[in-house]
């Protein structure tokens, strides 16, 4: 039998699924259509891509139509300071300023909306001395009686009031340089000059840029907890983690930094599992076993 501190257990929003929880992106877009209709309205006004975009909505933030916010912000919308450069105030910053403060309040309260007190352990979790949830619920708590000591809550818990983390994966440093392969100005400070359209194209994409979930962030960020678990473990348990991009740079440095670990893994539909075993070939990854949830 293995030690708990021999194993790690992950758990993605795939866990919380199927203990029943309202907890897909697609029950986000249903809460803020009745409870913020104008947030929803302009995140589907505003987010570039083309479909059902909220199946892959962390991903997609990276994707906000920045020429149609500068045309269509009110051009009467208040300076964010005056001592900043005329870019940084124009109307089109503050008016994303506050689509973006609306979001992550909006998201924060729909998910301390989401409760497992009606959910049944369904899982033979194994022991282990970390539990690494990426999700805001508590449902290793109250559904499986895992103490808060012995889980890192990376994103935050939201009925603990953080500071919760969720974003696209695109870093400042590519949407600088899809922005100005754009305007064919990379190497040319023509492009930086202020009220030009392009610079104030350039300056919102960045605050797009700032929309990025910066993996790294939490995993420095606590890595005084993560990395010696990672490192003495020998075995990591991963259930209904989408292996998504926004979430990959976890997964790389756990694979780098721990290359004899044995992964296993649950996958639900066919794509996850494509999705799960392209990951492992991009990460040299070789000893993992998978395994189907229903």
């Amino acid at each position: 039998m293995k030690k708990p501190t021999d194993t790690i257990i992950i758990i993605g929003n795939g866990f919380d699924v199927c203990h029943g929880l309202p907890s897909r992106y697609s029950d986000f877009k249903a809460w803020l259509q009745v409870n913020n209709l104008e947030l929803y309205e302009t995140l589907n006004r505003y987010i570039d891509v083309s479909g059902d975009w909220w199946n892959e909505f962390e991903r997609n933030l990276a994707s906000f139509h920045v020429p149609k916010l500068i045309h269509e912000a009110p051009k009467d919308y208040p300076k964010q300071d005056p001592r900043f450069p005329p870019t940084f105030n124009h109307p089109a910053n503050g008016f994303f300023r506050k689509i973006k403060k609306n979001l992550s309040e909006s998201f924060t309260e729909w998910a301390k909306t989401l409760s497992c007190a009606s959910a049944e352990p369904i899982l033979n979790l194994p022991e282990a001395n970390l539990h690494i949830s990426f999700n805001y619920t508590d449902t290793l708590e109250k559904v499986y009686g895992i103490p808060e000591s012995k889980i890192l809550y990376i994103h935050g818990k939201a009925n603990r009031g953080d500071d919760l983390i969720f974003g696209h994966s695109k870093s400042h440093f590519e949407l600088e340089k899809e922005i100005k392969k754009k305007y064919n100005l990379y190497e040319s400070e023509a492009f930086f000059v202020p009220g030009t359209f392009g610079d104030a194209e350039y300056q919102l994409t960045m605050e797009v840029s700032y929309l990025d979930k910066f993996p790294y962030a939490q995993i420095m960020k606590y890595e005084k907890i993560f990395a010696p678990a990672v490192f003495a473990a020998k075995t990591i348990w991963v259930y209904g983690l989408a292996f998504s991009e926004v979430d990959f740079q976890y997964i790389e440095w756990i694979a780098s930094r721990k290359p004899s670990l044995f992964w296993k893994v649950s996958w639900h539909t066919d794509n996850d599992k494509k999705q799960i075993e392209e990951t492992f070939r991009d990460l040299g990854v070789k000893d993992y076993e998978l395994f189907h949830t229903g």
